[in-house]
């Protein structure tokens, strides 16, 4: 018996022993077919046109490189990605190639792309192996990462490198929650700050880990120092050091006065695209105290620090009330989560954001997804949003749905807010209304109809074409020839845009307009009897944004000039201006800065006599 015991207990070790190592080979079968689908990716993508302005940079500072060295290098990065320019450098003068902007200078400088994307892949892989992951969120968590559509876009097909900063940071977070590398977490950090400053979104997150383990961290500011001084050591042995310093951290602050670069985010909706991150919001008059919180960059600042604070405090809160313990799981996800948050709110709320820099948020919630299977919509929204605003920069048009995007962003930060301050309390009540709202056995019909009603709607308001209807004692202007008419591009259009489509200005489209381009001038003599001019001014919707202010002028006096427009204007009305001592009547646009695309409408302009 005794005999036979033994024996069931050597088969049920060995049966064990089977199963582990088959689990094992399992393992690096898919660990080796995800990295060879990694590398596939990135270098078939390679030969996809890429942003010519970005690896233009890469062209022009692997040139400096070359030609002196760090000596006097203006480039604006950090230096971790310029050592790998440098490295570059020496490879063209090894095979003695002219550097040019084409696709082996897009290899060469998209190999660090590639170590990190198959970096995050292996790091999320022997999470999900940690974690023993089922099949379905494990082979899910994986084709997530290696074919996200946001991580390709942005690296082999943009050329960028929004990536490479994030991977260092993302060890950093996971050796802070770890008991044995936390001392490694903010040299991590600090490797990430020197690749790209914006990775200073996830610092109220290595706040709460640096509280977690305060001894051992103040122990890393060591370690900390000498990743800065390697890293800047070729500055330092060329009398480079500060200006590097000014190039990277301080001058690239100011760099960008814009609300928004490309990215769909709360400005789009606000601001529109370009816009100048001086202006006031919500009507808020330039002469109030409150002017100078509600001027757009103070308030995204403002809004995101609020963001960045909340996220400290609670997690702070949580280390009081010992929610946390090395390595426990409410701190992994809470830490992940954080850092999910931090990087979405960067995107969201900050001015002068480009349409890259969602990247962050997207890859911080693959690893988030990992550690957790129900957060399967953080990755999933954010590399759809993301995909689409890089796919949208480099060439879908953009002006009709980059607020859909917005809004689906905005939508995503809201979720994610929520969940942080209301936690589980938060998704019961979503689940709940959810399951209310479709346990109605006619809520799809409904939905359906309503959807269907509210678009076509939405879609006949920016289709219809509107026409003037004019009384006896009004004349339509663009029915007058001009006696005099120039623009600095292209020519007066009369009742079409300048690019000669229907007039569409403010998501409506009109008959009657005058289509031009800043600076222009249009002079009219009047006719009798003429006591006023009505019209609508805005920027043509064939372009995206502009910087214009409109004047009319009358006998060389200055009767009324606009507030700037910036391509975001809504529900504009029509400008009624006095010209009944006028003869000869002037419509001016002028250009603010830059007057490439600044197709600017006059739209119904009408001249109202005087009633017999």
């Amino acid at each position: 018996m005794y005999g036979e015991n033994n024996n069931n207990n050597a088969a049920s070790y060995n049966a064990q022993m089977m199963s582990s190592s088959n689990r094992s080979i399992l393992y690096a079968y898919w660990l080796q077919v995800y990295l060879v689908l990694v590398v596939i990716c990135n270098f078939t993508l390679l030969f996809w046109n890429s942003n010519g302005g970005d690896t233009g940079f890469w062209e022009d500072w692997v040139k400096q490189l070359l030609a002196k060295g760090y000596t006097d290098f203006n480039g604006n990065y950090p230096p971790i990605y310029i050592h790998w320019l440098s490295v570059c450098s020496f490879i063209y003068s090894y095979l003695q190639m002219p550097v040019e902007n084409n696709i082996f200078l897009k290899y060469l400088t998209q190999i660090p792309i590639l170590l990190s994307h198959l970096s995050l892949t292996g790091i999320i892989f022997f999470i999900l192996k940690s974690c023993r992951a089922s099949p379905i969120h494990f082979h899910t968590s994986l084709l997530l990462t290696v074919l996200n559509p946001a991580i390709l876009f942005n690296g082999p097909i943009w050329g960028q490198i929004d990536i490479l900063p994030v991977v260092p940071v993302i060890i950093g977070l996971l050796a802070g929650i770890s008991a044995r590398y936390k001392i490694y977490a903010f040299p991590f950090y600090t490797l990430g700050l020197l690749t790209k400053f914006q990775m200073i979104a996830f610092a109220p997150v290595f706040g709460v880990l640096f509280f977690l383990d305060y001894k051992t961290h103040l122990k890393a500011v060591g370690l900390c120092l000498l990743v800065i001084l390697v890293a800047f050591l070729p500055y330092i042995f060329t009398h480079h050091f500060f200006s590097a310093i000014k190039l990277a951290y301080i001058d690239v602050l100011h760099q960008y006065g814009t609300t928004t670069m490309g990215a769909s985010n709360i400005w789009i909706l606000l601001t529109g695209n370009a816009a100048p991150d001086s202006i006031i919001l919500f009507g808020v008059d330039s002469s109030s105290p409150l002017a100078i919180i509600f001027k757009a960059k103070h308030f995204g600042m403002i809004s995101f620090s609020c963001v960045c604070l909340c996220v400290f405090i609670q997690g702070v809160s949580n280390l009081r009330a010992r929610k946390y313990t090395q390595t426990s799981s409410i701190l992994i996800n809470d830490i992940l989560f954080y850092a999910v948050i931090c990087s979405m709110a960067f995107f969201t709320l900050l001015p002068a954001m480009h349409e890259r820099y969602l990247l962050p948020a997207v890859i911080t919630s693959l690893v988030y997804f990992a550690v957790n299977p129900a957060k399967a919509i953080y990755p999933i929204a954010f590399s759809f949003i993301s995909a689409f605003n890089l796919a949208m920069t480099l060439g879908i048009k953009t002006s009709s749905v980059w607020p859909l995007i917005s809004w689906i962003m905005l939508a995503a930060f809201l979720y994610g807010l929520m969940e942080l301050i209301y936690k589980r309390s938060w998704i019961i009540f979503v689940k709940d209304v959810t399951q209310k709202i479709f346990s109605f056995t006619l809520a799809f019909p409904v939905f359906l109809i309503i959807t269907t009603l509210t678009i076509g709607n939405q879609l006949f308001g920016l289709t219809k074409i509107h026409t003037l209807e004019l009384s006896d004692h009004q004349v339509d202007l663009t029915t007058l020839k001009p006696v005099y008419a120039t623009q600095s591009y292209g020519r007066l259009s009369i009742n079409k845009s300048l690019n000669g489509s229907t007039l569409s200005v403010a998501g409506k489209r009109f008959a009657n307009g005058l289509g031009t381009h800043a600076d222009s001038r249009i002079d009219y003599i009047l006719p009798e009897k003429v006591q006023e001019l009505s019209v609508i001014v805005g920027l043509d919707d064939e372009i995206e944004s502009a910087n214009v202010t409109f004047s009319v002028w009358g006998d060389e006096k200055l009767l009324w000039e606009s507030s700037p427009f910036y391509g975001a204007e809504k529900d504009l009305q029509p400008v009624k201006i006095p010209i009944n001592t006028v003869k000869k009547l002037s419509l001016r646009v002028s250009g603010m800065g830059d007057i490439s695309s600044d197709h600017a409408d006059w739209i119904q302009p009408v001249l109202n006599l005087e009633k017999n």
